[in-house]
């Protein structure tokens, strides 16, 4: 997670979810949740520099091969574990996991009485469409709306240590092998790696085509990756321990969808977080659950995520996918 990130209406989102993530970790005794600074990070030729900066402590050892340069980019910044998170919230919430998959939904004039999950009808009295990319499929269920989207498919891989790595996020500069690598150490003593570069881009006819089950990792990127960063760590000098993909889910505006479907009373959608899905998380809960229960959102104003804002308008700004820092490009 990362505070100061943010810029024009989502900054919002970044600072009231920094907060609680913090809040989540001491309230469910997360592990994995911890402060640490980030680096910005250019490989290459060993720079004078870079040792200079181990010897005071503001590079990690760790960052023992070429290493060009390295500088302090932000230190109010800080990292979950989104397994460690994710299952314990569930935990805590009480709610049921049914896995399967939504095939569509009943309605009742303008509720939804019912979700359809492999054939079956799930009654219900409140429906929220988060799926990620998946969610533009509520366009095909909902009459009068569309929900644009490209799904950002991206490989990631692990690394795992026997020993604890010092906490430093790494932001590096684009290489010659493509990559623009963000290195996330975790508290779990696995080393998690993105900006991968060699992302496919799929639009909504595509998503809705392809399962989260055929989101695998692309084997020439894998390579890139270790050869990337093992050439400026070298216990990284070897396999990943782990080879993952993920589809990142993109609105044009590279704003997120919250708020109710419109035409719907008791509809909703919380989607399109883009890369900012683990930060963004606890606010994306605490917001839709405040407009389920009391009719609107007290912890952040939603109004410039709004479900229909494409269905309303012909055309809108277009937004940039990437991972910035307020408004400058980072990844």
């Amino acid at each position: 997670p990362a505070r100061g990130w943010g810029s024009g209406p989502t900054r919002q989102l970044h600072e009231v979810s920094f907060d609680l993530h913090e809040t989540l970790a001491e309230e469910l005794k997360l592990e994995g949740y911890r402060k640490l600074p980030t680096l910005s990070v250019s490989g290459g030729r060993r720079g004078a520099g870079v040792d200079k900066a181990i010897e005071k402590g503001e590079v990690p050892q760790w960052l023992d091969g070429k290493v060009a340069s390295a500088r302090m980019m932000d230190t109010d910044t800080a990292q979950t574990t989104p397994d460690e998170l994710t299952n314990r919230l569930m935990d805590a919430s009480g709610a049921k996991v049914v896995i399967g998959k939504v095939e569509g939904v009943q309605q009742d004039g303008d509720a939804v009485s019912g979700v359809v999950v492999d054939g079956k009808v799930v009654d219900t009295d409140c429906f929220v469409v988060a799926m990620g990319p998946w969610s533009c499929m509520a366009e095909d269920w909902f009459d009068g709306i569309s929900i644009p989207m490209q799904g950002v498919r991206s490989t990631s891989i692990v690394f795992r240590t026997d020993e604890p790595v010092d906490p430093y996020a790494l932001f590096c500069a684009e290489d010659a092998n493509g990559c623009h690598l963000e290195v996330y150490p975790r508290a779990s003593n696995e080393v998690y790696m993105c900006g991968i570069g060699g992302s496919k881009y799929l639009n909504n006819d595509e998503l809705k085509a392809i399962s989260p089950e055929e989101i695998t990792a692309d084997p020439s990127r894998v390579a890139a990756a270790e050869s990337s960063f093992g050439s400026m760590a070298t216990f990284a000098a070897r396999p990943s321990d782990r080879q993952q993909a993920c589809m990142r889910p993109c609105p044009p505006d590279a704003m997120p969808y919250l708020g109710p479907i419109p035409g719907t009373s008791n509809a909703y959608m919380a989607a399109g977080h883009n890369c900012w899905g683990i930060l963004w998380g606890p606010v994306t809960g605490l917001a839709m659950s405040e407009l389920i229960l009391d009719g609107r959102s007290k912890c952040v104003d939603l109004s410039p995520f709004s479900v229909g804002r494409f269905s309303e308008q012909p055309a809108a700004k277009k937004g940039k996918r990437g991972r910035k820092q307020g408004s400058a490009d980072v990844g």
